[in-house]
């Protein structure tokens, strides 16, 4: 069943009509699984095949147009009814000699006359052949340019996507404590990698859990410093440091947590950049309440952080809510977005150098008085002995 009531996902469309009224777009064309979701609760995971959901002016509810054999999907992931579910033939997939994105754009034409025809041009499977395929089968030669059209109405999240997200918190929290107490000397980096998963996956007794689009990150070294890698063949011994970086879901909501843990004392360079990285979190997350900037959050980390003498040139934040990432603000210098009630952040510090590797984070949420973090875990330095 969808994960939210017919009503909130039609205020959502509503927000998204008025938006697409500012920008001049009659018709949209959602490219984005994540969207795609976010507007009609379908749940695929094909976004490596074309597909859309169709937006128009005057229609209150969108329309999905999927593959033939995901359209058995929808009864159990949208709120949309079967009337307003489209799908091309199977043997557009994977042809070399035809492309669905032409079926795709007879079914756009036979729903909207208008020229005023915005597409989320960056779309995963789009492409320069499937623009011209597109643009030609809809007889337009130019698209509005419609990316982070819907990203920016994403970014406030609802009282029910929070709920969500906060079980998400508590999931993720349960997961870094299993994956701390796991790691010992001769343990298998893949069997520690295997509980954290099993973790995600079976949740708490009052909620499950769900599976990530990608695996989690679980750096292993001396010092642990790559960034987006998973476990090796190895086994832990004396010395080691594993950087974590997990998230936890719930309909797709994701909670983000990252810690590192190390076996055996830390030696004084790894204490000195524990210390700066978490004063320097602190700091940001003291500065995050409604109404100041992005780049504001990431000044109030610098001013702590920089004089450490330890070496950060990447962001420290970005908007996370469906599918982890969600293209909306950043916590970096120059992003002048400003801060609203229940936006959502992973404030992030992570350090990937040659000498120095590190990582710390919560996913938090802004509120009119502040920051607040969905995470419970302990923020001091984490060692096994």
């Amino acid at each position: 069943m969808p994960a939210f009531s017919q009503e909130e996902y039609r205020e959502r469309t509503a927000r998204l009509r008025r938006k697409m009224a500012e920008r001049g777009i009659d018709t949209l064309l959602v490219l984005s699984e994540s969207n795609m979701n976010w507007l009609t609760g379908y749940e695929g995971f094909s976004d490596y095949v074309p597909q859309a959901a169709l937006v128009c002016q005057d229609e209150e509810d969108p329309w999905l147009i999927l593959r033939e054999m995901d359209v058995l999907c929808c009864p159990i992931s949208s709120y949309l009814p079967e009337s307003r579910i489209l799908s091309y033939p199977e043997r557009y997939i994977t042809s070399g000699h035809v492309t669905a994105w032409e079926p795709i754009g007879e079914l756009v034409r036979e729903r909207s006359k208008s020229r005023r025809i915005g597409v989320e041009l960056s779309g995963k499977v789009l492409g320069v052949k499937g623009h011209a395929v597109l643009s030609k089968s809809l007889g337009i030669s130019e698209f509005i340019d419609a990316d982070g059209l819907v990203g920016a109405l994403k970014a406030i999240k609802s009282l029910a996507e929070l709920a969500y997200m906060e079980q998400a918190g508590k999931i993720v929290d349960r997961a870094m404590q299993v994956g701390r107490v796991a790691i010992a000397v001769g343990a298998r980096e893949c069997d520690v990698g295997a509980a954290v998963n099993h973790a995600l996956y079976t949740g708490t007794p009052e909620f499950p859990g769900w599976a990530s689009r990608s695996p989690i990150s679980m750096n292993v070294g001396s010092p642990a410093n790559a960034v987006h890698i998973t476990w090796t063949d190895g086994r832990y011994k004396i010395g080691s440091q594993t950087n974590f970086e997990l998230g936890a879901f719930r309909h797709r909501y994701a909670c983000a947590l990252a810690r590192t843990v190390f076996l055996g004392e830390p030696n004084a360079r790894s204490r000195h950049v524990h210390g700066a990285c978490v004063d320097g979190f602190l700091a940001a997350f003291e500065a995050i309440r409604a109404g100041v900037k992005c780049s504001d959050v990431e000044r109030a980390f610098r001013r702590e952080f920089e004089p450490r003498g330890v070496r950060k040139e990447s962001r420290i934040g970005y908007a996370i809510g469906i599918d982890w990432v969600e293209g909306g603000p950043n916590f970096q210098e120059g992003d002048e977005t400003v801060l609203q009630a229940n936006m959502t952040f992973h404030l992030l510090i992570g350090i990937f150098e040659k000498t120095d590797g590190y990582i710390f984070s919560e996913t938090v949420r802004v509120t009119d008085n502040g920051a607040k973090s969905l995470s419970n875990m302990s923020r001091d330095l984490l060692v096994n002995y």
